[in-house]
């Protein structure tokens, strides 16, 4: 079975998401980044829409490994669970490192309870991101 496991995840491993997610990686994704998600609308769409958000929380469990954002959103806390290798994430592109948070959980769920703690600076980013997106094209 971990043979099997191993095989499906290289197969959906085509931009390096395993590697960001790694526990080993001291760049990947730790919960407290702030993460892009790009997601696909429908199986067979071309539409994308993102998501941003602070990661609380990334379970791992081989194929089935996923994480979780949240974000607020006009003032309402929501939180969105991705797949990882599911095939429609188009891309997961981390903004920003949990240094700056100073986070010392393995699961960030207290976050619910604190919602200016996390979120103040990701107004900023999501402006800085679209402005890099629009000089791109």
């Amino acid at each position: 079975m971990e043979m099997i496991s191993a095989q499906q995840i290289e197969k959906a491993n085509h931009d390096g998401r395993r590697e960001l997610f790694s526990r080993k990686n001291a760049e990947g994704v730790r919960p407290g980044s702030v993460v892009l998600v790009e997601t696909f609308n429908g199986p067979g769409e071309k539409t994308t829409s993102t998501f941003m958000g602070v990661c609380i929380a990334i379970r791992r469990k081989g194929i089935d490994t996923s994480f979780t954002l949240r974000n607020i959103v006009m003032r309402v806390g929501v939180e969105q669970r991705f797949s990882l290798y599911s095939p429609l994430v188009k891309n997961v592109k981390v903004l920003q490192k949990p240094t700056e948070l100073r986070v010392r959980r393995a699961k960030l769920f207290y976050l619910r309870d604190q919602p200016g703690k996390a979120f103040t600076s990701l107004q900023s980013l999501w402006k800085q991101e679209q402005l890099e997106k629009q000089q791109q094209k």
